[in-house]
């Protein structure tokens, strides 16, 4: 009886393990008013701006900005799952590393990186049309983003 006992314990015990870790072949949830960015500590508030990850370690990393997710990557270089970021006009999520991204200094984004995502490449190239800029890859993104994180270090004069 005893026995009977312990091994319901030890199935209780790794079911409850098992539905905890995440699943990281799906974006992190962002709870839109509530959930604050790693990067800039800001209320994240509108999902056509939103980024995220899970670190191989099933760490969720929350952004309100795609360029404040790419600075924080170059500054931490954590190991990811997966990088996501949100449609501009659907805000459905979207594997960033195939999505098309507009960066201009004519987008007014939260952090002010000027950022967008797309899943279609006709519609990113039409806001590229209408707003200038330039039309990126993800890796173009995070490396000219990531860039950034050494104009802002934290080191001393």
């Amino acid at each position: 009886m005893r026995t009977l006992f312990i091994l319901s314990l030890l199935v209780v015990f790794t079911l409850s393990a098992c539905q905890s870790q995440a699943d990281l072949s799906q974006p992190p949830d962002i709870r839109y008013g509530e959930d604050i960015c790693e990067e800039c500590n800001m209320i994240i508030s509108e999902a056509r701006f939103a980024a995220a990850y899970y670190s191989e370690g099933g760490d969720a990393r929350r952004f309100d900005d795609v360029g404040g997710m790419a600075i924080y990557h170059a500054e931490h270089q954590e190991d990811v799952a997966q990088f996501w970021v949100h449609d501009y006009i659907t805000e459905a999520w979207i594997i960033a590393d195939q999505a098309y991204f507009v960066m201009s200094d004519n987008l007014q984004t939260p952090m002010g990186h000027g950022v967008v995502a797309f899943s279609d490449q006709a519609q990113a190239e039409n806001l590229v049309s209408d707003v200038g800029g330039m039309l990126m890859t993800f890796t173009e993104v995070m490396e000219s983003s990531g860039s950034e994180s050494d104009s802002h270090s934290h080191s001393d004069p």
